[in-house]
Parts: structure tokens; C-alpha cells; sequence
């Protein structure tokens, strides 16, 4: 609660905050202290309440939230985009819901960048011309840290 007074965005609950700011249109750092100021009250109001509050109860509450955040829409268009890139988008969001969030991120990263290494293995051409007695390389295609090691003057 504090982070949040102080306009810091504390780890627990970023995901529901940060969408529930989205969803309202908030765009200044008082979005958190409004936020913090509610969850305070409601601590030190309801909480003797919440402990008659019935387990499954709370799970919907928690799984209503985290559905609201499944952008559908993103997932709808990257299906027609690019299909392998929705493969890497399901199993990175499996492996956060089953195993752990940070291990599903490192697993989601190196997907991506084994894809990437792929798909610039031979995507670039080097031809080599001289011009004023100076070497030009002229290259044809994406060149990144990937595959930089392959061209040679």
C-alpha cells in the first residue's frame, strides 16, 4: 500500500491495477494512490467481513480478473498474422499458469529468439564491390547480433 501512495507500482496485483487503470482511462501516478487509499479502507473496514467470505467466492473474483486481462483481440489478429507466433504465445502462457510466471517469460524469450535465429539464419546476401579503390559491402536482407557472425568481406 505504501508503493502505491508513493506512486510505485508494487509487484502483487500490478496486472489487475495496471488493467483496471487502462480500462478507466487513468493516465497520472494518483490512479495508484486512489487505488491504495480504497485498498487501506477496505482493509481496515471489511476485512473482518472478508474472513466469513466463502474460498470459492474468492477464487471466482481472482479468475474473473485474470480473464479480463487474455487480450483476445491481440490473439485473433497474431492467429491471422503469424501463426507460429500464436504457438509461442500458448505455450508461454501455459507454462506461466502451470509451472511459474518467470519460467514461462524465459521460456516465451528463448522461443522467440530460436525463432528468430531460424528465420535470419540465411535471410541476408553480401556482395562485395569496390568503388574509389574503397571495399562496399552491400547487404540484402535483415542483419542483426544473430547472424552477423556469417558475413565476411
Amino acid at each position: 500500500m505504501l508503493s502505491g501512495a508513493l506512486g510505485g507500482a508494487p509487484v502483487t496485483g500490478v496486472l489487475v491495477r495496471t488493467s483496471v487503470n487502462v480500462t478507466s482511462g487513468s493516465t497520472y501516478k494518483t490512479s495508484q494512490f486512489i487505488n491504495s487509499i480504497f485498498v487501506l479502507l477496505i482493509v481496515l473496514i471489511f476485512m473482518p467481513a472478508f474472513v466469513y467470505m466463502p474460498l470459492p467466492a474468492i477464487a471466482s473474483i481472482l479468475i474473473t480478473s485474470a480473464f479480463r486481462l487474455i487480450p483476445f483481440k491481440v490473439m485473433k489478429h497474431l492467429i491471422q498474422v503469424d501463426p507460429a507466433e500464436f504457438v509461442v504465445l500458448l505455450v508461454t502462457m501455459i507454462t506461466c499458469v502451470m509451472v511459474d510466471g518467470a519460467v514461462g517469460l524465459g521460456v516465451g524469450a528463448v522461443i522467440s529468439v530460436l525463432r528468430t535465429a531460424v528465420k535470419l539464419q540465411d535471410s541476408h546476401e553480401v556482395t562485395s564491390i569496390v568503388e574509389l579503390g574503397v571495399p562496399v559491402l552491400h547487404l540484402a536482407g535483415q542483419l542483426s547480433y544473430i547472424n552477423a557472425a556469417q558475413v565476411e568481406a
